[in-house]
């Protein structure tokens, strides 16, 4: 009889429980706070199972469905607990001169090539040249990727093209069709992943969309566009290149622009990123940094004590 007891006390806890997450989400969705849509995909639920869990029309077990939307509460409790100041997207002047080179390309349906160290700020400038402007599409390139199909079915995905062929014949018909007058701009960045065919094809599909186009990635990329060498081999594609942007480090002037946006101000915190930008990763680890700093403060000014914390947790980490 006891375990009935218990059993029952636990279920009716799980139940009362449950009743608690599915109000607490439908009242923020009545607030306009929540996106039902973006919260199906957050939690990796069918919109419409989402919905029957939240009306009350859900014939299967919703446990599973329930323990994720819990989960999903407590993460949002979290953030909230702990506000986050990042001013999101900063327009350095690295990141300025990359969307400048970006604009040339798209303007003057030209290629050109940006090449630099990891983490100098070219993937945020990137995206937001991307979000900032129309008929940008942008793929990443990969050691699956990096294929002359691969890359193609990338372009076409990117493009909206769901049903695109999957060999790679008539996969560039489809791609040169839809971007012919579009006045766009393909980025391919890690573009250093691809081998002399796939770049061809790239030279051979910007000339005859008379589309834009930007290869971003490491000094490998500018290798492979001339061979190691200028010889006739890579001369077509090497002729096609209208500018090429380097990037070697992480610039101070950068670095005072994210502290600027950051509302950092005094030496010693402007200092301390600086040496933080010259380690391995530059802006992005500077990044994280004041992301786990900004946590730790709790709202209140990030202080020159708690970068350093930040920084030597994560490389404590690392």
């Amino acid at each position: 009889m006891s375990n009935v007891h218990s059993l029952t006390a636990k279920d009716s806890k799980a139940e009362i429980r449950k009743t608690d997450v599915v109000m607490q989400i439908n009242t923020l969705i009545e607030a306009g706070r929540v996106v039902a849509a973006h919260l199906a995909q957050e939690i990796s639920v069918a919109p419409s199972t989402l919905s029957q869990v939240l009306n009350g029309q859900y014939k299967a077990n919703t446990t599973q469905v329930v323990k994720k939307l819990d989960n999903w509460l407590r993460m949002r409790e979290q953030r909230e607990a702990n506000p986050n100041l990042d001013p999101g997207f900063v327009l350095t002047p690295t990141a300025n001169l990359v969307m400048d080179n970006l604009s040339y390309a798209q303007i003057t349906q030209a290629i050109v090539v940006i090449i630099g160290a990891s983490g100098v700020g070219k993937s945020r400038a990137l995206e937001e040249y991307q979000r900032s402007n129309n008929n940008v599409w942008k793929v990443i390139a990969s050691p699956s990727r990096s294929s002359l199909t691969e890359l193609l079915y990338e372009i076409a995905m990117e493009l909206g093209m769901a049903q695109a062929p999957r060999t790679k014949g008539p996969l560039a018909r489809v791609i040169r069709q839809r971007l012919k007058g579009s006045e766009g701009l393909i980025i391919v960045d890690e573009a250093d992943h691809l081998d002399y065919p796939t770049l061809e094809e790239l030279r051979i599909l910007q000339e005859e969309t008379g589309i834009g186009m930007a290869l971003v990635g490491n000094n490998k990329v500018y290798t492979q566009l001339t061979g190691g060498r200028r010889n006739e081999d890579y001369a077509r594609l090497f002729s096609r290149i209208a500018k090429k942007l380097s990037i070697n480090k992480t610039k101070q002037a950068d670095v005072r622009a994210i502290a600027k946006a950051w509302n950092l101000q005094h030496d010693a915190e402007i200092s301390l990123m600086i040496q933080i930008s010259e380690k391995p990763g530059g802006l992005r680890l500077l990044s994280k940094t004041l992301k786990l700093a900004a946590m730790f403060a709790k709202g209140a000014a990030i202080t020159e004590a708690l970068l350093r914390t930040a920084f030597n947790e994560l490389e404590t980490n690392e």
